[in-house]
């Protein structure tokens, strides 16, 4: 099970490790190989059949983290939020504080 402050602090680990980043948004065919994000795991192309092209289905950000170290992570990260609710991975963080100020105490 993974927590939202966790998936947050993976992307921002990512950012910070990153030399170099390029994004691409749905509908771009700069896609050469299939790409799934490192956060989530959600397909990020997929393969035209006909065509044997592959084209970007969901916008995401690759980052370069060294010349031999590239992935590439969902632009937006509800994105990733709801393929983890999905699957069944994402535990709801429960803040104690303002669980105990709305008076639901038990």
């Amino acid at each position: 099970m993974v927590t939202k402050r966790e998936v947050v602090e993976k992307r921002k680990k990512l950012v910070s490790l990153a030399k170099k980043k390029v994004s691409f948004n749905k509908g771009d065919k700069r896609a050469y190989s299939p790409k799934l994000c490192v956060v989530c795991g959600r397909p990020l192309s997929s393969l035209i059949i006909n065509e044997n092209k592959y084209i970007i289905i969901q916008a995401h950000t690759r980052y370069h983290i060294n010349e031999l170290f590239i992935v590439d992570a969902c632009a937006d990260i509800t994105s990733c939020y709801r393929t983890l609710k999905q699957k069944g991975e994402l535990e709801e963080d429960v803040d104690v504080k303002q669980y105990q100020a709305s008076g639901k105490e038990t």
